[in-house]
């Protein structure tokens, strides 16, 4: 089951009445205290065989001895995906426990997001960061921090400096987009060609990409 914690009442109610087809593995869910225990017991004890779970980050949990950081170790302890949304959130971040992301991206993502797990049976957490169109959408991304990164402070035909680095680079990007066939080919053509340039890397990046278009 997945899990959805909203207490943005009107917005909760808004997407539950959308995605009611998926009503079968999704339950938007509330925080209800129950006595004698804290906020974050009663949650854990209202969860039950969860596959992931989605939290909003400034969750008005009406206990002043529940913290955030207390509600985010004990979602850890279930071992599932854990995204964590809000409106202040600029982009996504993933690592291997969570998920960070913009609440407004969340929900328009949430519909593929169901639809794979309703048409594949699994949790792909690249849905709900990228989109239908996930894969291009992700790859697309990294070709937007690279060309921030290196790119645009570079001379094109200068050579790359710092090979290391730059691999460095790249597979730390390539672990955050699911992308490891893409990245290994990147990683070769710098290593086979030690004089490339900043404009080879680009081309390479962007012919790579259009594989997927």
């Amino acid at each position: 089951m997945i899990y959805i914690f909203d207490d943005r009442a009107q917005r909760r109610k808004d997407n539950e009445e959308k995605l009611r087809a998926f009503s079968e593995f999704i339950i938007f869910d509330t925080v209800k205290l129950i006595s004698g225990k804290s906020a974050d017991e009663s949650i854990f004890d209202s969860i039950e065989n969860p596959e992931c779970i989605i939290f909003h980050k400034s969750y008005a949990l009406g206990d002043d001895n529940v913290t955030f950081e207390t509600i985010r170790q004990m979602f850890a302890d279930f071992g599932v995906p854990t995204v964590i949304f809000s409106g202040g959130t600029e982009g996504s971040n993933k690592s291997a426990k969570e998920i960070i992301m913009n609440a407004d991206l969340m929900y328009n993502n949430l519909p593929f997001f169901l639809e794979n797990r309703k048409k594949n049976g699994v949790i792909n957490i690249d849905t709900l960061l990228w989109g239908k169109r996930f894969r291009l959408n992700a790859l697309l991304e990294f070709q937007n921090k690279m060309a921030q990164e290196y790119f645009v402070n570079n001379d094109p035909d200068s050579p790359l400096y710092d090979h290391d680095k730059v691999q460095r680079y790249i597979n730390n990007l390539g672990r955050k987009i699911n992308t490891k066939d893409f990245i290994d080919t990147i990683i070769s053509s710098i290593m086979a060609t030690p004089q490339m340039t900043w404009s080879d890397l680009n081309t390479i990046i962007d012919n790579n990409i259009r594989k997927f278009q």
